[in-house]
């Protein structure tokens, strides 16, 4: 809202400054018209100039003005949909991009894989080391997450202590791969609390897009899947079992 009424403040500014140009070739006009009678070509000549040297500074300032409100406005965007204790996305702008990366992978008949993790036994590290060894373990895990991805999948945070991970193109085996290295690579992290290692884990669970599958039902594939997971044991992953008849979506030749 501040950059909006920025924004408009400049552009008044703008047609203001364009406005009083076009006042002050007006008024050179007159001055060249009414020497001596005459129209002198010194002046007539200054008049068409001036104005625009006088306003070509201020309409550059302007402009620089506008692109750095549009870069602003660009970075407030951004931060809107991160989450802010882990820089990962947020729950909406997870959700935004994981149904348009669904909807481009059926049009394509691309594979597309969710892993919905979540830490395990979070309240224990809350209540034995404090909220803030809860949040150096949500940044750590957030940390790992987008270490074992690529670039281009998508990487949430979705609730307290549940992350989500679209890996866009990712066969089912390459998937279960993923999802071990995040399940390791935490369980080997250095997490410390007072000099002491505090053990940290996280349950995955995996679920493979299928056709006429939405976005809802791959969540609570996955969902299943999860506390498949939590029920053999914790630390480690457990793949959604696919529906009778059904495949994963991948492209025919």
């Amino acid at each position: 809202m501040h950059v909006r009424r920025a924004r408009d403040v400049v552009i008044g500014t703008l047609a203001a400054t364009g406005s009083a140009s076009l006042a002050s070739m007006g008024l050179f006009a007159t001055i060249a018209h009414l020497r001596d009678g005459a129209i002198d070509p010194f002046w007539l000549a200054f008049s068409g100039a001036a104005p625009v040297v006088m306003a070509t500074p201020m309409i550059a300032y302007l402009l620089e003005t506008l692109r750095r409100l549009a870069r602003a406005k660009g970075e407030i965007e951004e931060l809107a949909r991160r989450d802010g204790l882990t820089g990962l996305l947020n729950r909406r702008a997870f959700f935004e991009a994981a149904q348009a990366a669904l909807e481009r992978a059926r049009e394509q008949r691309g594979p597309l894989t969710l892993l919905v993790l979540d830490a395990d036994h979070f309240k224990a590290i809350n209540d034995g080391h404090g909220h803030a060894a809860g949040d150096e373990a949500l940044k750590l895990i957030a940390a790992t997450l987008l270490g074992a991805t690529r670039q281009y999948d998508l990487v949430g945070r979705i609730g307290g202590e549940e992350f989500a991970v679209l890996l866009k193109g990712a066969a089912p085996d390459e998937a279960g791969l993923v999802a071990e290295r995040i399940v390791s690579a935490v369980r080997l992290a250095d997490f410390r609390r007072g000099g002491r290692p505090v053990p940290l884990s996280v349950s995955v669970g995996i679920a493979v897009l299928e056709p006429g599958l939405d976005l809802d039902g791959l969540f609570a594939r996955a969902d299943a899947a999860l506390y498949a997971a939590k029920r053999a044991g914790r630390g480690r992953s457990r793949v959604a079992e696919p529906s009778p008849g059904a495949g994963p979506m991948l492209r025919t030749a």
